[in-house]
């Protein structure tokens, strides 16, 4: 028996098994001859021999070959003992055609078996993990679901005990399910990062073990969001391999490319705003996610000149107190070819309470020559108001052709009042003859005594129907037809009931 056992040993060849067996079945049983010490002890070896020798004939039958010395040396090693069953498994699933199902699982039962007579090192768990792992690696999706029946896919599962029926049997054993969740992770991964576009098989691989865990903890929703999220990158013209987008640290850089790629990107809010959020922009930090691309957004629809989309990006940016928004709020608040001036001292007023403390000063410079604006637009709308209630509050025939003629005058008045500057100037410079400037002076002094008030008065009454425009002397020559009023004042005390309307006589 001592010699038997040395040769069985000490083989190092892969094809010897049915001689071992040969060997074995030479050998006396136990109770046959006398009992002593010695021989209690060879026979306890020959029966770990018999253990030894069938963990080899798995090996053999799943195409593994192994010598006997290798499962003698591994049998105490808790590394070997694994990367052994982990080995097999693999070598399993790629074979050739695919095994079947009743392949695999006969594989479970064997697996079990070299863990219960040889590799006590393991614990049946490991089997099954082992097992389970091997399933989702093997790039089928019939074995990926049948992976799913020997795990715990939601935490309800986990919590309802095993029926009575299947006490005793393989399937009634599941992988926990913390511990499926990360091998379904870690195999969701390795074929998505292996995927080379969008379309690749291994990507459907990827989805296909993400959706046996029926539950959907944060770790699997995130990993299936990046599945769709390259959908919509795609979308947007950005191809990118998919494990790029993985390893992309900034994932808002991925946002400012979709919208280089598309000129009406800022128009896609919320397809872009989705889109941030299955890429995890700013992690969990939903606030600055959503500041982040419309910012981008506000700039696109401002560089195109879209200055009402980007004051609506720009009022959501507001709203919600972003304040890293200030800088784009600044530019549309200064652009002048945005016509709102309310929006843009809105504008403004954000950018000066969320500026940095250097950019305080040219901002309130911008806002005060916004404010003066505002302010000269104002008093030219209640001017207006003001001119348009004495056109269209007439008082008899004689009152509504007053109101006639102070319409069509005002236009000329308000001409010559935008001309005045410059016509005086040009006076002023042109005009050198000192009895010229004497002789209109004296049209500009009171006129002196009773005669001067009785000619006035007459001179009023040719203009009693208020038929010419009254004016000084002095602009006479920029009115049609006009009424020259000489007398430009009278003395202390007396009273002129003149029939000129202020608003018509300078």
């Amino acid at each position: 028996m001592e010699v038997a056992l040395e040769c069985i040993y000490g083989c190092e060849r892969d094809d010897q098994l049915s001689l071992c067996y040969d060997i074995l079945e030479c050998l006396p049983q136990r109770g046959y001859g006398p009992e002593t010490d010695a021989t209690a002890l060879l026979h306890d070896r020959v029966d770990k021999l018999e253990k030894h020798l069938s963990v080899v004939e798995i090996l053999e039958k799943h195409g593994l070959q192994k010598p006997i010395s290798f499962v003698k040396k591994s049998q105490d090693s808790a590394e070997e003992a694994h990367q052994l069953m982990v080995k097999l498994c693999r070598h399993t699933g790629r074979k050739m055609p695919p095994v079947s199902e009743t392949v695999w699982k006969g594989l479970l039962q064997d697996l079990l078996e070299m863990q219960q007579h040889v590799y006590a090192c393991l614990k049946p768990d490991t089997c099954h993990q082992v097992f389970v792992e091997s399933l989702l690696c093997s790039s089928r999706v019939e074995n990926i679901r049948l992976a799913g029946q020997y795990m715990h896919c939601s935490k309800v599962s986990q919590d309802v005990p095993v029926s009575l029926t299947f006490r005793g049997k393989a399937s009634a054993h599941r992988v926990a399910y913390d511990n499926s969740v990360d091998l379904v992770l870690a195999a969701a991964r390795e074929y998505f990062n292996s995927s080379t576009s969008l379309t690749d098989p291994c990507m459907n691989l990827a989805r296909a073990c993400l959706q046996l865990i029926a539950d959907r903890p944060p770790a699997i929703e995130e990993e299936l969001d990046l599945i769709t999220a390259l959908t919509q990158l795609d979308d947007f013209g950005v191809h990118i391999l998919p494990l790029q987008v993985r390893l992309r640290s900034d994932r808002l850089s991925l946002i400012k490319e979709c919208i280089s790629h598309c000129s009406a990107a800022y128009k896609q809010s919320t397809t872009l705003l989705s889109l941030a959020s299955l890429l995890r922009v700013s992690g969990h930090d939903e606030a600055t996610r959503r500041g982040q691309v419309l910012t981008l957004l506000a700039e696109q629809a401002l560089q195109t000149l879209d200055f009402k989309t980007s004051y609506i990006h720009c009022q959501d940016l507001m709203a919600a107190g972003y304040g890293a928004a200030w800088e784009v709020c600044s530019l549309l608040g200064q652009s002048e070819g945005y016509g709102d001036l309310e929006a843009r001292q809105e504008l403004l007023a954000f950018s000066l309470t969320h500026c940095p403390p250097d950019n305080i000063q040219g901002l309130l410079a911008a806002s005060s020559d916004l404010q003066t604006q505002v302010t000269s637009i104002d008093m030219e709308i209640s001017e207006s108001d003001s001119l348009k209630v004495c056109v269209s509050s007439p008082a008899g025939s004689a009152a509504g052709t007053a109101g006639e003629l102070l319409h069509r005058t005002t236009t000329k008045t308000m001409e010559v009042l935008t001309t005045t500057g410059l016509t005086t100037k040009a006076v002023l410079t042109a005009v050198t003859d000192h009895r010229w400037w004497k002789e209109s002076l004296n049209y500009l002094r009171p006129l002196q005594g009773h005669s001067a008030g009785t000619a006035h008065q007459d001179r009023l009454s040719e203009n009693s129907n208020l038929e010419r425009q009254g004016c000084s002397p002095f602009y006479q020559e920029l009115i049609d037809d006009p009424f020259v009023d000489l007398v430009s004042g009278l003395r202390p005390g007396e009273t002129e009931k003149a029939n000129t309307s202020p608003l018509m006589t300078f």
